[in-house]
């Protein structure tokens, strides 16, 4: 912990000194940074000072004497003013006058460098032009040209003022100015005054400067010190000053600080590794004596354990005992530290003594009298034991008083006393307080040795009689043959007979027992007539369907399984019967109808589960049937296919059961029977999906079930991401091909650009539900699309929608429709709905109203698919509907076919008597296209007129 502790303190005190150094260092850094600022800019003032006074004297001569060419006297004037600006400023070397070409006037020599950089360049700037350094001797010079109307006059300026102004700076150690051209040519020079001028540096480029000012920090070009270098431009000449503090001198204060504080940081950890290392040394010492107390504890606890001795002791004011590991393990505690709720201890006193011990001990810990007590304890394993206690009031080094003793294990003492205070409670019990008929017999002879005050009350036998009988006397009549010989006096639920005659069902619960030196049974007799009445049926109930009477799927499973546990098979074959659209015999044929179907094939089949083994129902429309015996497999299954062919007679006629049957086999040790039924329901799903009436199990099935799964939640993230789009197909007149309307067909594109079939994924939407909110979304955009068509000038063709039956149940249809009505404007007409036959077979009454709130809102209504489903012909009289689609399966070979055609014909006929236009799907080639439009089909769909596509190619193709 105080290794911990000063880890931390070591690292916030490192961290944070760290963060000082670097700090100071940052700030001496910029310190340099500004004086070399400071310095540049001061000597660049003094350069502009200079410069401009050199500048009003070459002016003035020029202004006073005119051109060089004129008469003697002004010849006289000029030599006057330069000799005087001579006089005047010591720095100039000469004056000279020179033509645009360089050539020299007053009989000087010419100057053919002049053109090439007087008014040129970054060397003219406020009129005057600065030319390049010249050495003539020791003495450096530079040309400073200044523009006249008939050429230059150049004065010769030397560069020993420049160095004087730099001479006087204090930069330090290790500093440096200097300054230069602006081709980084130097002029004057700080250090070694002489040597470096005329030499060029490279200066800051030009995204370096800003106002005038650049700066760097770089080692110097000239001597290898590195500098905090700031340059200077601001004096209006095509000069540049550049000044530097040494960084190693403005940083040498600063490393002492650093020293200083690294010696701080060094000296904290070299303190704590010493405090560590003695913290260490006293941990090893007292390890080393807890093993020595600890031997001397183990000694301690070796001497109790073969003495059967545990030690306690209780403060004073506190609720806990300190016990030893013997007296833990002799009361079953598990002490922490050592220390035992004291509550704990008394529970562990036997009930009948733990009231006596706690008044007793709590008159020791007041009076301070010693405590010396025999009770029993009930350690965990729930055994009895006898102890005797000892113990008297201490008081410590401080006077703080504490009850201190032990505990001895006697229980071999009080062993027979024990069992004498055992055998009277239980007779004290049996014959004085229980209210439940009680007695006693003798385990050889059979006959009553005792009977409590209630079994003499419920027999309503006298004492002496019921003492001189057997118990085998009170058997009913009924049973006393078969169970005399074999009746168990243990346990179980048996038929007595009352003196009165009266039969009593009882429940026996048995116990052996020694009574009066002999071996006895005692007997409680617990009437249970009326619940065992209420068990039996609640048990029946618990495991059989109340409708049929079958057993439950549950119930049949765990049969199959404990008849395998016992080894009474090796192994079933299970069929599982899917009874097909038993849901629509209620709406169509009426609910007296459907219980009697029902019922009927469950007798059926419960028949056939005698025969082989078992029968189970599952509702609402499954059963399960199961052969015992797998090689009588095939024969079970011939028995339910007649009795699934055979009719059933209902009111009104006859009427035919469909059903798919999947099959499985396996031997008990295959798993268990859920497991065997869930692959015949797999095997019957997949016989439902493939309309195959009988179809066998195998393991594909239960790879297909999970990629289901798997497709199921992908699903559910592609309504989450919104990965549907709809296609649009159109609907034209026949004949004439004119588009009426677009069916919008739902598309699931996938990240490769292929498509999910939408036979896989849509009945998997129903049976989830999400065909609900995807449902809605395709109205919402069936209805963007017509909007779109309005547009376009297609406002006349409909959008038509498929709509599920688990969304039309639903009852928002309706509500959504006026929705999107209102909100994209749309005509009457502008949609279509296309409803299945078991969208109004489920149910006619809320079907039928909610499809005439539909039509009166201007919402046109088909039925799709129709001949396919469980047809009937009533619902078409009485719906408000607007079109009846063909079937593909119909239409497929309609011109080839002549039952098709006559089927088609025949559906043709029926829609127009209704009044109903008839729409053909499916149609593909020119034969059936010709078909229809000669027996006079309204209308059709189908790739021959048109495949699906996106809205956007579907519009291109109206307007073409």
């Amino acid at each position: 912990m105080v290794r911990n502790a000063g880890v931390c303190l070591g690292l916030v005190i490192t961290i944070v000194l760290g963060v000082l150094v670097l700090q100071d260092r940052n700030a001496r850094i910029d310190a340099a940074r500004r004086q070399s600022l400071a310095l540049a800019t001061g000597i660049d003032r003094l350069v502009h000072y200079e410069m401009r006074n050199l500048e009003r004297a070459l002016a003035g001569i020029a202004r006073n004497t005119g051109d060089a060419t004129l008469d003697p006297m002004m010849h006289a004037r000029r030599d006057a003013a330069v000799s005087d600006l001579l006089s005047r400023q010591e720095e100039i070397q000469a004056v000279e006058w020179f033509d645009a070409q360089g050539g020299a006037r007053g009989g000087r020599q010419d100057d053919a460098t002049l053109p090439t950089w007087a008014g040129r360049g970054t060397n003219a700037q406020a009129g005057l032009s600065i030319g390049p350094l010249q050495r003539r001797g020791d003495l450096w010079t530079l040309p400073v040209a200044l523009p006249t109307p008939r050429g230059w006059l150049v004065a010769r300026l030397g560069t020993a003022e420049f160095q004087r102004m730099i001479d006087r700076l204090d930069t330090g150690r290790d500093g440096s100015a200097a300054i230069l051209a602006r081709d980084g040519t130097i002029v004057a020079h700080d250090r070694r005054a002489g040597a470096h001028v005329g030499k060029r540096i490279a200066l800051p480029a030009t995204g370096e400067w800003a106002d005038g000012i650049a700066g760097r920090d770089a080692v110097s070009q000239l001597d290898g010190v590195e500098r905090a270098m700031r340059f200077s431009a601001t004096s209006g000449y095509p000069f540049v000053v550049g000044a530097g503090i040494g960084l190693s001198e403005a940083l040498s204060a600063w490393r002492w600080y650093a020293a200083a504080g690294g010696s701080l940081v060094l000296l904290y950890w070299l303190s704590l590794l010493y405090l560590v290392r003695r913290l260490r040394a006293n941990e090893r010492a007292r390890e080393t004596m807890l093993e020595q107390i600890e031997t001397q504890s183990e000694w301690l606890q070796q001497a109790q354990r073969a003495t059967k001795t545990g030690v306690w002791r209780v403060e004073a004011g506190t609720s806990t005992v300190r016990v030893s590991s013997e007296m833990a393990a002799l009361f079953g505690l598990e002490p922490g530290d050592g220390l035992v709720p004291i509550d704990d201890f008394f529970d562990r006193i036997h009930v009948d003594d733990r009231e006596r011990i706690r008044s007793s001990f709590a008159h020791s810990q007041m009076d301070g009298a010693p405590f010396e007590e025999d009770y029993r304890i009930v350690p965990s394993d729930g055994s009895v034991r006898w102890v005797e206690g000892r113990g008297a009031t201490v008081r410590d080094r401080r006077g703080t008083p504490a009850m201190t003793g032990t505990v001895n294990d006697v229980s071999a003492l009080h062993a027979a006393q024990l069992q004498l205070e055992r055998a009277e409670l239980q007779f004290r019990h049996l014959f004085e307080r229980n209210p439940l008929p009680f007695w006693v017999v003798d385990i050889a002879t059979r006959r009553f040795l005792a009977a409590n005050d209630a079994a003499i009350d419920s027999y309503g036998y006298r004492r002496e009689e019921l003492l001189a009988m057997r118990d085998t006397d009170l058997l009913a009549p009924s049973v006393a043959e078969q169970e005399s010989a074999e009746f168990d006096l243990r346990t179980g639920i048996v038929r007595h007979v009352a003196r009165d005659g009266r039969e009593i069902e009882v429940r026996i619960q048995a116990r052996d027992i020694d009574f009066a030196d002999r071996p006895a049974r005692l007997v409680l007799a617990e009437d249970i007539g009326e619940r065992l009445t209420y068990e039996r049926d609640l048990a029946w109930r618990a495991n059989h369907d109340s409708t049929t009477g079958l057993l439950t799927v549950p119930a049949l499973i765990l049969r199959l399984d404990t008849s395998c546990d016992a080894g009474a098979a090796p192994g079933f074959a299970v069929a599982y019967v899917r009874l097909r659209d038993l849901e629509l015999v209620a709406p169509t044929l009426g609910q007296r109808a459907a219980e009697k179907l029902l019922r009927e094939a469950a007798a059926r089949f419960a028949r056939i589960g005698a025969q082989f083994g078992w029968v189970a129902y599952a509702p609402a429309e499954s059963f399960v049937v199961v052969a015992l015996d797998p090689a009588h497999r095939d024969e079970m299954v011939a028995a339910l296919v007649a009795a699934i062919d055979a009719p059933i007679e209902l009111e009104g006629g006859l009427q035919s059961l469909e059903a798919w049957i999947g099959l499985a086999s396996a031997p008990c040790e295959a798993g268990g029977a859920e497991k065997v039924v869930g692959h015949a329901a797999l095997a019957a799903l997949k016989a439902r999906r493939d309309n195959l009436p009988l179809l066998a199990y195998d393991a594909t099935m239960a790879a297909v079930a999970a990629d289901r799964l798997a497709l199921l939640r992908r699903v559910r993230r592609a309504v989450e991401l919104s990965e549907f789009e709809l296609f649009f197909q159109p609907i034209r007149q026949v004949p004439g091909g004119k588009p009426t309307a677009l069916e919008a067909l739902l598309r699931w594109r996938q990240p490769d650009g292929s498509f999910v079939p939408p036979l896989q994924f849509i009945p998997l939407c129903e049976e989830s539900g999400l065909i609900v909110p995807i449902g809605a979304w395709v109205l919402e955009q069936a209805a963007r699309a017509h909007q779109r068509l309005a547009a376009a000038g297609h406002g006349d063709v409909a959008i038509a929608v498929n709509v599920s039956a688990v969304q039309f149940d639903a009852g928002t249809t309706a509500d959504v429709l006026r929705r999107l009505q209102r909100d994209y404007a749309l005509p009457e007409n502008a949609l279509h709905l296309e409803l299945t036959e078991s969208v109004v077979l489920r149910n006619p009454d809320a079907a039928r109203a909610q499809m005439r709130r539909l039509r009166e809102q201007g919402v046109c209504l088909s039925i799709d698919d129709f001949g396919t489903g469980f047809s009937s012909m009533a619902y078409l009289r009485d719906l408000p509907l607007d079109h009846l689609k063909i079937d593909r399966a119909f239409v497929h070979d309609v011109d080839r076919d002549a039952r098709n055609a006559s089927i088609c014909r025949a559906l043709i006929a029926l829609g127009h008597g209704l009044g109903l236009r008839v729409i053909a799907e499916g149609v593909e080639r020119d034969g059936q296209l010709a078909w229809l439009h000669a027996n006079a089909c309204d209308q059709a769909q189908g790739y021959h007129l048109g495949r699906p596509a996106p809205l956007d190619e579907a519009l291109a193709a109206l307007l073409t």
